[in-house]
């Protein structure tokens, strides 16, 4: 699924794009991913984007007329731009016209993402904003050590929680659990100060070096003009399990934490 620094990544590369034009015309090709339909289509065509934000993994289109367009990609939703002439790709869901001979395009291979409109100012007030936590890229050490000192649990299946922080997923926690020197599968409770020092950090660290790498690709995201991203090659123990340490060279150990498959190293992380 893609995470806070694939989001981030694409946020970075369409907004340029996007921002000033108007929206021509919508075409639902999957009329399941989007809500408001069938208004949906006609509700956008003419509005011009204004701004686009993020928030965690969601990200969205500040529109005129006092519209948001909120997209989330979820498993294997990308956007990427391409020319009215050029062939569809086998699996657009939605298309959108917006000027010059330009189309942005919604792909998901698996039909999961998912597009809705708010109306008025404030995203928040919507059910799926209101739940998220503090931005994870955003928040100050001091707020994530408040937050910490309130919960309960195993780590890993803490910094996968939404409301805790939003934007860490199944990668990125497992990259910084490794960065910050912890077992993932501790109690929140058993950490020293010097560990949640740490592991802010480390979520820092860890998103940053994905968005300066373009986001993880493994099969199916890539960037608005789909290139791939380059992370996966810098990653130190993500679906690296029973390989060996880049770092101590012990064999790297996994198990399943919140129905997720997390890798650790038994050397460097106590």
């Amino acid at each position: 699924m893609p995470e806070l620094p694939e989001v981030e990544t694409t946020l970075r590369a369409v907004a340029p794009v996007l921002i000033g034009r108007t929206i021509e015309s919508v075409n639902v090709l999957r009329p399941n991913m989007v809500n408001n339909h069938p208004t949906f289509a006609k509700t956008l065509k003419g509005k011009t984007v204004l701004g686009m934000k993020r928030h965690g993994k969601y990200m969205w289109m500040e529109l005129s007329g006092g519209l948001n367009l909120m997209l989330h990609l979820r498993m294997s939703g990308r956007l990427g731009l391409r020319k009215l002439k050029d062939t569809p790709l086998s699996r657009e869901r939605i298309r959108f016209e917006i000027g010059n001979d330009l189309v942005l395009v919604f792909n998901d291979p698996r039909t999961l993402g998912r597009l809705w409109i708010i109306e008025g100012n404030d995203v928040y007030k919507d059910p799926s904003m209101k739940a998220l936590g503090p931005d994870a890229l955003t928040l100050t050490e001091e707020i994530f050590l408040e937050r910490l000192k309130k919960k309960r649990g195993t780590l890993k299946s803490l910094l996968l929680n939404q409301s805790f922080i939003a934007g860490v997923g199944n990668i990125y926690g497992d990259e910084a659990c490794f960065i910050a020197k912890i077992d993932p599968r501790r109690k929140v409770i058993g950490l020293s100060m010097i560990e949640r020092k740490r592991l802010y950090k480390a979520v820092i660290k860890t998103l940053e070096q994905g968005i300066y790498n373009s986001g993880t690709s493994f099969s199916d995201f890539a960037d608005l003009f789909g290139k791939p991203g380059q992370n996966q090659h810098s990653l130190m123990v993500y679906g690296r399990g029973k390989k060996n340490c880049r770092v101590c060279n012990m064999l790297l150990e996994s198990t399943k934490i919140a129905q997720r498959t997390t890798v650790w190293c038994p050397g460097c992380q106590k």
